[in-house]
Protein backbone atom coordinates (compact mmCIF):
# COMPACT_ATOMS: atom_id res chain seq x y z
CA UNK A 1 0.00 0.00 0.00
CA UNK A 2 1.24 3.53 -1.14
CA UNK A 3 0.03 6.33 0.48
CA UNK A 4 -0.82 9.97 -1.48
CA UNK A 5 -1.40 13.20 -0.06
CA UNK A 6 -4.72 15.14 -0.54
CA UNK A 7 -3.93 19.17 -2.14
CA UNK A 8 -5.79 21.92 -0.85
CA UNK A 9 -8.09 21.99 -4.42
CA UNK A 10 -8.78 17.62 -3.28
CA UNK A 11 -6.34 16.62 -5.66
CA UNK A 12 -4.78 12.98 -4.78
CA UNK A 13 -1.77 11.96 -6.60
CA UNK A 14 -1.80 8.00 -8.18
CA UNK A 15 1.56 6.65 -7.74
CA UNK A 16 3.17 6.51 -11.17
CA UNK A 17 3.59 2.87 -10.65
CA UNK A 18 -0.21 2.07 -10.28
CA UNK A 19 -0.65 4.49 -13.08
CA UNK A 20 1.89 2.86 -15.06
CA UNK A 21 0.17 -0.71 -14.56
CA UNK A 22 -3.12 0.30 -15.60
CA UNK A 23 -2.28 2.69 -18.41
CA UNK A 24 -3.82 5.62 -17.21
CA UNK A 25 -3.11 8.89 -18.87
CA UNK A 26 -3.56 12.49 -17.77
CA UNK A 27 -7.25 13.83 -18.79
CA UNK A 28 -8.35 10.15 -18.43
CA UNK A 29 -11.77 9.62 -16.30
CA UNK A 30 -12.26 7.70 -13.38
CA UNK A 31 -15.31 6.83 -10.96
CA UNK A 32 -14.89 7.65 -7.66
CA UNK A 33 -17.17 6.09 -5.06
CA UNK A 34 -16.95 5.61 -1.14
CA UNK A 35 -18.46 3.07 0.47
CA UNK A 36 -17.92 1.68 4.11
CA UNK A 37 -15.46 4.53 4.52
CA UNK A 38 -13.23 3.14 1.43
CA UNK A 39 -12.90 5.24 -1.00
CA UNK A 40 -12.33 2.98 -4.67
CA UNK A 41 -11.38 5.22 -7.71
CA UNK A 42 -11.89 2.91 -10.88
CA UNK A 43 -10.83 3.94 -14.65
CA UNK A 44 -13.83 4.66 -17.06
CA UNK A 45 -13.78 2.56 -20.08
CA UNK A 46 -14.96 2.50 -23.41
CA UNK A 47 -15.28 6.15 -23.69
CA UNK A 48 -15.44 6.93 -27.41
CA UNK A 49 -13.67 10.40 -27.00
CA UNK A 50 -10.69 8.76 -25.93
CA UNK A 51 -10.43 7.04 -29.25
CA UNK A 52 -11.56 9.44 -31.40
CA UNK A 53 -9.00 10.43 -33.97
CA UNK A 54 -6.89 7.49 -33.68
CA UNK A 55 -7.89 5.76 -36.80
CA UNK A 56 -7.35 7.72 -39.97
CA UNK A 57 -8.86 7.61 -43.20
CA UNK A 58 -6.25 6.34 -46.52
CA UNK A 59 -9.12 6.87 -48.60
CA UNK A 60 -12.32 8.97 -49.02
CA UNK A 61 -15.02 8.17 -50.92
CA UNK A 62 -18.23 10.03 -51.92
CA UNK A 63 -21.97 9.53 -50.82
CA UNK A 64 -22.82 7.73 -54.27
CA UNK A 65 -19.89 5.29 -53.83
CA UNK A 66 -20.84 4.61 -50.40
CA UNK A 67 -24.64 4.14 -51.67
CA UNK A 68 -23.32 1.78 -54.70
CA UNK A 69 -21.51 -0.28 -52.49
CA UNK A 70 -24.08 -0.54 -50.29
CA UNK A 71 -26.29 -1.86 -52.74
CA UNK A 72 -24.20 -4.19 -54.64
CA UNK A 73 -23.64 -6.12 -51.40
CA UNK A 74 -27.58 -6.31 -49.99
CA UNK A 75 -27.50 -9.72 -50.99
CA UNK A 76 -24.86 -10.57 -48.63
CA UNK A 77 -26.33 -8.81 -45.83
CA UNK A 78 -26.93 -5.60 -43.95
CA UNK A 79 -24.52 -2.73 -45.09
Amino acid sequence: MQTSSITSKGQVTIPANIRKSLHLTAGQKVKVSCENNIITITPVENDISAVFGFLKATKTVSLAQMEEACSTHQSTGPC
